[in-house]
């Protein structure tokens, strides 16, 4: 294999500096995840009392869930009128008393924030259209009885992606300000304590035409702890490996997006509200299948081919700005971060819950990263696009995190990227960033990029949870390094060492 050496270096405007300000923060449950109640997802067909996937979602603590997608815009709530589960479609999913019990108490035992997505009922916002108006009765039903349960909520959303449906719909985004104003009074008198009220966050926008939107939307309502938008790449077993792709982050809307959010909503976080590889995770392709049914056999979903660019994308969005990043999802549809039977749409009580490759990238994130931001670049005369780094300081979210050195807050957290599957990378630290040795777990491919097989410093990890037990501690001890670090071809290296702020 061919090997090439690349310089890291801390830059702060231009100048290498050994010590430097932090560029930015981000939330300690950055790295979070979505569970979308869609009816093809699953969501109607997964145990929520399950063990294998609490000890799962458990392993990823601390996250936030989000409950939301497009399956909430159809989603009947039973508090507020009796539905019965034997009718669920893809337009119409009752949410019962028993499920979302089971639902929210996994929630809380895997220590994570619920941020629930509200019904914007859009069935009947494509009757009416223009003349639709948004009704809370139906919401305040429900939360009516998660009052009486006494289940904590963190925070609201309402409605999923309008914006794709303004040509279906003809839905403008006056109608879904209008229904977030309303939505607020709401929750103003069930919730009259302000420090205890939920947080109320979107517009969760899609593909179509996000800034008109956004604009549109926060011209007539911006008081938001977070703004959201969704975004997806486009990898594919053609692509999987090149710089465009793995760098949407940079080309899809974060030239405008940040700004407008700074401009028009200034108290409000940025957040990646739904993200994932590819779209169509909704029928299970991935991406991988034609018009009509017969498969492209090109999805990467759920193979080690998507794990260097959970990590670039995780990275990138951070030193953009990002607050949060809800990953598209958990469970349900070939793109999640664990795998359950039935083509991913269904789980039993005690079936088992598949390690996706992509879990490792969270699972790891939780145990090195801290929450300050720092500048970390690539410093070559080439600036190889093949090589990215990313670095933060602080403690690790995680109560398993390593606790190496004795430094505490003064932890750095490291992840370098090769997405090159060919060539060896050697990277050199800068003396004024990286004096002394830095401790390293580098994921790679365990049967190939396009397998489901994930190795740690070329150790096997386990391929699902059986046994119910949550995994804790990293599984494999990291490799004490000094000098150059070697990056394997289409590799992620995580790495604890000092931090230079």
């Amino acid at each position: 294999q061919l090997s090439r050496m690349f310089v890291v270096a801390v830059m702060v405007a231009g100048v290498v500096a050994g010590r430097h300000d932090p560029i930015g923060q981000v939330n300690d449950r950055y790295a979070s995840w979505t569970i979308d109640s869609s009816y093809n997802r699953g969501f109607v067909h997964i145990d929520f009392t399950n063990a294998n996937l609490l000890a799962g979602a458990t392993s990823l603590a601390p996250s936030t869930l989000r409950f939301g997608g497009g399956g909430n815009d159809y989603l009947q709530y039973a508090p507020y009128e009796n539905c019965n589960s034997s009718n669920d479609n893809d337009n119409f999913v009752c949410l019962n008393t028993s499920h979302w019990n089971d639902f929210h108490e996994m929630a809380m035992k895997s220590g994570s924030d619920f941020l629930f997505g509200i019904s914007f009922g859009l069935v009947q916002a494509c009757i009416e259209k223009e003349k639709y108006v948004w009704s809370s009765t139906a919401a305040v039903a429900m939360i009516k009885y998660i009052q009486s349960q006494k289940q904590p909520i963190w925070g609201f959303e309402l409605g999923n992606e309008i914006n794709n449906r303004v040509d279906s719909c003809s839905l403008a985004p006056a109608q879904q300000a209008a229904a977030f104003a309303a939505f607020k009074t709401a929750l103003a008198e069930l919730y009259p304590d302000e420090a205890t009220r939920p947080k109320l966050l979107g517009p969760d926008i899609g593909y179509k035409d996000p800034e008109v939107w956004l604009q549109g939307f926060l011209g007539n309502f911006s008081d938001l702890y977070g703004v959201t938008y969704h975004v997806y790449s486009w990898l594919s077993k053609k692509n999987y490996d090149l710089p465009m792709p793995i760098d949407n982050a940079l080309r899809d809307g974060e030239s405008w997006y940040p700004p407008l959010v700074h401009s028009m909503a200034p108290g409000a976080q940025i957040w990646a509200g739904e993200d994932g590889p590819i779209g169509g995770g909704e029928d299970g392709s991935c991406g991988g299948e034609f018009a009509n049914g017969s498969s492209t056999n090109k999805s990467v979903c759920g193979t080690y081919a998507t794990v260097p660019w959970y990590a670039n994308d995780l990275g990138v969005r951070a030193t953009l700005g990002f607050k949060q990043y809800q990953r598209q999802d958990l469970i349900g549809g070939r793109y999640a971060l664990m795998g359950i039977p039935h083509d991913n749409e269904a789980l039993g009580t005690t079936d088992p819950v598949r390690l996706n490759p992509d879990f490792w990238i969270n699972f790891m994130w939780k145990r090195i990263m801290g929450s300050t931001v720092l500048n970390a670049t690539v410093n070559t005369e080439s600036l190889d696009p093949h090589i990215r780094v990313y670095a933060h300081c602080g403690v690790p979210p995680s109560p398993h995190a390593p606790k190496l050195l004795g430094l505490g807050a003064n932890q750095m957290g490291l992840v370098l990227i090769n997405i090159n599957t060919s060539t060896t990378g050697r990277v050199r630290f800068d003396p004024g960033f990286l004096a002394k040795s830095v401790t390293l777990w580098t994921l790679t491919a365990g049967d190939g990029v396009f397998g489901e097989t994930t190795l740690l410093n070329a150790h096997p990890l386990q391929p699902s949870i059986a046994d119910g037990v949550p995994i804790g501690a990293i599984p494999v001890a990291g490799n004490e390094v000094r000098g150059d670090i070697t990056l394997p071809p289409f590799s992620v290296t995580f790495g604890i060492a000092e931090c230079p702020v």
